[in-house]
């Protein structure tokens, strides 16, 4: 018999009953069907046979051989027999019950190693403080829209990206991430989801989604809401940052309009197509609205759709023209053609929290034309300037201090940066004097 049997019981009826439901003859067929064995004391049903015998009986496979030990495999029922000699595509009983161990203990010294690495970092981001006097503007923006979203969860507690969804129309990630690259937020380990962390190949790597952030405390005021108040009422100046955060917002807010119009029309773009869109927007958005923006992202996408309708175009191909279209129309309207400014916010799209701060600290919401803002942001950097020195001998003391000083390249480089930014070549000159006050002393 192809089948070894290891008896559990004494009972002459139970060792019976097992040897005539593994009975087979040489050809692997079973010489009774289970029907036939039935009933058996208290057991009736076919199905519930098998259980029953292996209650007092281990049966052994000698055509199947463990392909770790080279052992016997136990089987349980009779459709798990083999006719013929082969080796198993698990391990033997023994075999996992070993393999079960040895992980067990790999993981184990894993998450002693894991333990060893985060305690550190736990211990360190309990004990850092932060300058909120010296956080950027930009920072200081986006702390004020999680703030609008979590209340006292940013200046007692912890926080998650979940948390944020709401920052913007696209989500928060971004801008979360931006201050926790800078040190502005920091995660401690202690407070995260289970496995938020884990090591890879030595290094210490963590799922985003999982870790909770936190505001540490200020250096001098410490945590909470009279520390965080100061900042509300401060003086933003920094044209550059503001500029850049404001863009970074908008495009979000068109490409947010782009994706709806996209899903209205089926389409689909690439990511190679999307960072072309970006960059397009972008540069739009230097002159025109986030309202004029949805008006060119309303029109490319229906003329991507009408040009899917025709029969030498497929629908992929059509929505791959969506980001030339773009810069067509961008084209147009600096060009003199007028851009609709009144085109509305859909209903589930929100302005998010940091549109909210844009809006009541500034006044700029949907139809502000990029043009305006740009200005209205570098007219903040040139406050407290001496108004009464003349542009020419404003660049001729910059360009001496700065060649005086033996830092002209990177003066001019943060020059070029600021005019990039859309400053006048007047208030990046200023700027760039205000960050480097010691050059000019």
């Amino acid at each position: 018999m192809a089948v070894r049997l290891e008896f559990l019981t004494q009972d002459p009826q139970e060792i019976e009953l097992a040897e005539r439901y593994w009975a087979m003859d040489g050809e692997g067929v079973y010489l009774e069907r289970v029907s036939d064995l039935l009933p058996f004391r208290e057991v009736t049903q076919p199905g519930a046979l098998a259980k029953h015998v292996r209650h007092f009986c281990r049966a052994y496979d000698g055509n199947q051989v463990c392909h770790v030990c080279n052992g016997e495999m136990r089987i349980n029922g009779r459709s798990e027999a083999k006719k013929s000699p082969q080796r198993s595509s698990r391990p033997c009983g023994d075999c996992q019950k070993l393999q079960r161990e040895e992980e067990e203990t790999r993981a184990a010294a894993s998450r002693a190693a894991l333990e060893e690495r985060l305690a550190p970092i736990s211990a360190r981001a309990r004990s850092t403080v932060i300058s909120y006097a010296d956080l950027a503007d930009d920072s200081v923006l986006i702390l004020l829209a999680i703030e609008a979203l979590i209340g006292p969860k940013l200046l007692q507690g912890v926080f998650s990206l979940r948390d944020c969804d709401e920052l913007t129309p696209m989500g928060g990630d971004d801008f979360v991430r931006r201050l926790y690259r800078r040190g502005v937020l920091l995660d401690d380990p202690a407070v995260a989801e289970a496995d938020a962390y884990f090591l890879k190949d030595g290094e210490l790597w963590h799922k985003s989604a999982l870790v909770r952030y936190f505001l540490p405390p200020d250096t001098l005021m410490g945590r909470g809401e009279e520390a965080f108040s100061l900042q509300r009422h401060r003086e933003l100046t920094d044209a550059e940052a503001l500029t850049n955060l404001w863009l970074d917002y908008s495009v979000a807010d068109v490409m947010r309009y782009l994706h709806y119009q996209c899903s209205l029309h089926g389409q689909d773009l690439g990511s190679e197509a999307l960072e072309k869109v970006e960059g397009a927007v972008r540069h739009g958005l230097r002159r025109y609205s986030v309202a004029q923006m949805w008006f060119i992202m309303w029109k490319v996408s229906k003329d991507a759709a009408a040009l899917a309708s025709r029969s030498y175009y497929s629908r992929e191909s059509a929505a791959a023209t969506i980001p030339t279209k773009i810069r067509k129309q961008l084209e147009i309207a600096d060009q003199g053609s007028a851009l609709r400014n009144e085109w509305t916010r859909p209903e589930p799209h929100i302005a998010g929290s940091l549109g909210m701060v844009f809006n009541d600290l500034f006044g700029l919401d949907e139809y502000s034309k990029g043009a305006d803002v740009l200005e209205l942001f570098a007219s903040l950097s040139s406050q407290g300037r001496d108004d009464g020195v003349e542009l020419s001998e404003l660049a001729t003391t910059f360009m001496n201090a700065t060649l005086d000083g033996g830092k002209s390249l990177p003066a001019l480089e943060a020059f070029a940066d600021l005019v990039r930014a859309g400053l006048s070549t007047e208030d990046a000159l200023w700027e760039t004097i205000n960050r480097n006050p010691a050059l000019f002393q």
